[in-house]
């Protein structure tokens, strides 16, 4: 029997809540970016938290928790810059979760201080875009066994 193939943008819809929370089935990455430009519900942050995301992180990597409270108040959905935060966060999350193949473990390692990083915690990187591309080669480093 054959695996089915790994896509990190379906396994970050996932991590969003999938359908439900983001409004469409991801299976590509050009899926998961029609489904950003639509802009994700606000539940795809409920299913990032229900997945051990802070509301604090929350806060600092996606949408402010007063925005994210208008935005439900009047049933709008996340813009394409919160909604394109919030999948650059699920994508890592996922990734770290299948170069881990344990989520607990995958979520200390986002949380820790790592020298590789200059003492930083890779979730702190996430923030920016050049940021999430570092932890993520760090990742498939170390998925390869490559001395990080």
């Amino acid at each position: 029997m054959t695996e089915a193939r790994f896509s990190l943008a379906s396994a970050a819809a996932e991590r969003l809540g999938g359908c439900n929370s983001i409004g469409c089935e991801v299976r590509t990455d050009a899926d998961l970016v029609a489904a950003v430009e639509a802009g994700f519900r606000p539940e795809s942050l409920a299913a990032l938290s229900a997945g051990g995301v802070s509301d604090q992180e929350i806060a600092t990597l996606v949408i402010n928790p007063r925005t994210l409270s208008h935005r439900r108040a009047k049933g709008e959905r996340l813009t394409v810059d919160e909604s394109d935060r919030a999948a650059r966060l699920a994508r890592t999350m996922a990734l770290a979760d299948r170069t881990f193949a344990n989520s607990d473990k995958a979520s200390r390692w986002l949380h820790k201080e790592l020298r590789v990083l200059g003492g930083r915690r890779p979730i702190d990187l996430i923030r920016t875009q050049v940021g999430a591309r570092i932890v993520e080669d760090v990742l498939r480093r170390i998925a390869w066994g490559a001395p990080s």
